[in-house]
């Protein structure tokens, strides 16, 4: 049930930068102090892992030790969580690039 309750909170999450996202991209004075919108993105996402940090550590804290062991020893976990740190990460530049060229 926590997973789901997460997901759905994390769509919520995304469609709230989708629109935020669109607005910076349609003011000119933003948008040229970014210098475009890969950093744009790249600003968000770092705003992001930061704002989530707390909750994460509120919700799976104590089990961060136990993580951090298996992240030392598993090369499957450290192949896996670059992986999918990258292809997330990908995914929605494009999906900002798209919002920009599209105009949705």
């Amino acid at each position: 049930m926590t997973a789901l309750q997460f997901g759905m909170l994390a769509n919520c999450f995304a469609a709230f930068k989708g629109s935020e996202s669109k607005k910076l991209m349609v003011d000119k004075d933003i948008k040229k102090r970014y210098g475009g919108v890969g950093n744009q993105y790249a600003v968000t996402e770092i705003i992001a892992f930061l704002v989530s940090l707390p909750v994460m550590y509120a919700v799976e804290g104590d089990k961060l030790p136990e993580f951090l062991e298996l992240l030392k020893t598993s090369y499957d976990l450290q192949f896996n969580l670059v992986m999918s740190g990258l292809m997330f990460y990908i995914y929605n530049e494009l999906a900002t690039m798209t919002v920009k060229a599209t105009g949705a």
